[in-house]
């Protein structure tokens, strides 16, 4: 019978021997294939089965006339369009685990990038990254070269193939998506193709845009993604700052020592609690309307509470039927991040 270690050489040493013949500079595949053979008889068929999907996939890749290569990441530029809040700085507890793991297993996964869009970058050897961002900060931070799958790609493929890593990963918060979302139409492209590379539909789409066009974005990036809240509680906070004395109160905390030493959620939560708190008490009312503009609520803050009134015209019941609906609406509020 065939070792796994024998069955996982059949296949990742053509994938060796094609990448050389390329011409690219030699790539450190994953290890743990190699590694892991020594444990052969306390892995799964599912583990193997895994591992040599893998080398099928970059075996294809290489027959398409894709290039693998081992770049300097002090030489790749992120992508035209933003969809992460993170920095990746020292305080990113996620960036420094991916770091650590880095250092320790190496990169497991190449990132994907497109030679530099701009001539002169291009000639001096720059590429230009579509997703793999944070795994390119590590390797620069670790002072590594990072593995990366070199293809043509337009302006178009790179967004499309960034949004599916993200979509495929679901590791962007709402309000990432809500940026990713609005910078996409920012930088030209058409609703199709922004609904296409965060595989949304066009109601979603409309959420994700209502959200980033009512957040101050200084304030968005000094929260950061914030990961715990949904679109209500951002929305609820772009309510709170509406007006200018909110975004001052918003602006004293962002710019404070202590603001900066807590976590995304935490800097949310503060925000929040300082603009949501000691409102004037001559604000005037937010007005509630329906579909065809009838003013069917009028919210309001009274010191530490929110007074909703229900006007007569709002329909005879409905202030029972808002009542009886509130504590799913709380439910509801509460699980939506």
């Amino acid at each position: 019978m065939v070792s796994r270690k024998e069955q996982l050489k059949s296949f990742f040493e053509p994938v060796k021997a094609e990448a050389a013949g390329a011409g690219e500079p030699a790539v450190a595949l994953p290890q743990r294939a190699a590694s892991g053979a020594v444990k052969a008889m306390g892995l799964s068929l599912g583990d193997l089965s895994e591992e040599l999907e893998e080398a099928r996939r970059l075996r294809g890749a290489l027959a398409a006339g894709i290039q693998i290569a081992a770049l300097d990441p002090a030489k790749i530029d992120a992508s035209p369009v933003v969809d992460r809040l993170s920095a990746g700085h020292d305080g990113d507890k996620d960036f420094a685990a991916l770091v650590e793991s880095l250092r320790q297993s190496g990169q497991q996964v190449p990132v994907l990038v497109r030679p530099h869009p701009d001539a002169a970058k291009r000639g001096a050897g720059w590429h230009q990254a579509a997703y793999g961002h944070r795994r390119i900060r590590a390797a620069a931070k670790l002072g590594l070269s990072v593995n990366a799958i070199v293809r043509p790609l337009s302006d178009s493929e790179l967004v499309l193939a960034q949004g599916k890593e993200n979509a495929d990963r679901r590791d962007l918060s709402f309000i990432e998506r809500s940026f990713f979302a609005k910078s996409l139409l920012e930088r030209g492209f058409d609703r199709a193709t922004a609904q296409a590379a965060l595989s949304v539909d066009k109601t979603e789409m409309s959420r994700l845009l209502q959200v980033a066009d009512a957040m101050p974005f200084e304030i968005v990036r000094a929260i950061g993604p914030a990961p715990k809240a949904g679109r209500p509680r951002w929305m609820a906070l772009a309510a709170l700052l509406a007006g200018d004395t909110a975004q001052v109160k918003a602006g004293d905390e962002i710019s404070s020592a202590s603001f900066e030493a807590l976590d995304s959620n935490a800097r949310f939560q503060r925000i929040f609690d300082r603009v949501s708190r000691r409102a004037p008490a001559n604000a005037p009312p937010l007005k509630v309307k329906s579909a065809t503009g009838k003013v069917i609520a009028h919210v309001s803050r009274k010191g530490n509470a929110t007074l909703i009134e229900i006007p007569d015209a709002a329909g005879q019941g409905f202030a029972e039927y808002l009542a009886a609906e509130m504590p799913k609406l709380l439910a509801g509020f509460r699980t939506s991040g």
